[in-house]
């Protein structure tokens, strides 16, 4: 009869094994971002936030990430769109300052499987479309069976310097991702499981672009898209004030599974 270790990772259906040690760092070797900076409303903002955390700045980051080259998944890729906001987690003397998921959509499902089950983050399915370069301007969407429900726009203006390049990876190299991972109950109200993580991973750029970034939103109704239109109405409804920090990067991801935890 199958019995669980100790020592192994598992993923379900986990009575056909699992891989054993602790999880390892994940490297990406080929990564294009574009990332988009927006001012909000904090107040509205705020309230999808969980109380673990403080929100720090009233700002949505986008960052819509193609990555190829990946070794756990033998060189392949897959394409996701992040939605984040910069926050604090404060625990007793413990203070770490990174970016909490509010959404991550992707368009495979094992990078998704295996980042909420292990990370809490919280991913969901996209269909993303593969970037399109026109000149200097960069463009490309996520959709639900057809449907377009975001646009994400970058004109390149500049290329960015040695030292602000330098600059660029002092600020955003290293991150932590911070997520809630959330298992409802079988059969009943409430949760099995649900507690603050936080996922820190290593982006190093090797160029980039500034530039001007636009994000377009398109509220699905719950016919359109009956698991998610919730998510996407209130993303659309918080006010674009002002943009700021947009940039078109290329480098590289490791994914710190070995530093990935529970918080308290």
């Amino acid at each position: 009869m199958f019995k669980f270790s100790e020592n192994s990772t598992y993923n379900m259906p986990a009575h056909f094994g699992g891989t054993e040690g602790p999880p390892r760092p994940a490297p990406y070797h080929d990564v294009t971002s574009i990332s988009i900076f927006y001012e909000t409303d904090g107040e509205a903002l705020a309230q999808y936030i969980p109380e673990a955390f403080q929100l720090t700045e009233p700002v949505i980051s986008i960052q819509c990430a193609f990555s190829r080259g990946i070794d756990w998944m033998n060189g392949g890729s897959y394409s996701l769109i992040s939605i984040q906001v910069p926050v604090a987690y404060v625990h007793g003397r413990e203070r770490m300052d990174g970016y909490y998921a509010l959404v991550i959509w992707e368009n495979k499902a094992t990078p998704i499987i295996s980042g909420r089950e292990q990370s809490g983050m919280p991913k969901t399915f996209a269909n993303i479309e593969d970037y399109h370069q026109v000149g200097d301007r960069v463009f490309t969407n996520a959709s639900y069976e057809g449907r377009t429900f975001l646009e994400i726009d970058f004109q390149k203006t500049a290329k960015m310097n040695a030292e602000e390049l330098s600059l660029f990876n002092q600020k955003y190299g290293k991150v932590n991702w911070f997520g809630w991972r959330y298992i409802p109950n079988i059969g009943r109200s409430g949760a099995a499981l649900s507690h603050a993580t936080v996922f820190p991973q290593e982006a190093p750029c090797t160029a980039g672009w500034r530039g001007n970034g636009t994000v377009r939103w398109q509220a699905l109704t719950p016919e359109q898209h009956p698991t998610q239109a919730h998510i996407i109405r209130a993303l659309s409804q918080l006010p674009i004030r002002a943009y700021r920090d947009c940039a078109m990067t290329l480098g590289s991801l490791i994914l710190r599974n070995d530093t990935a935890r529970q918080l308290p």
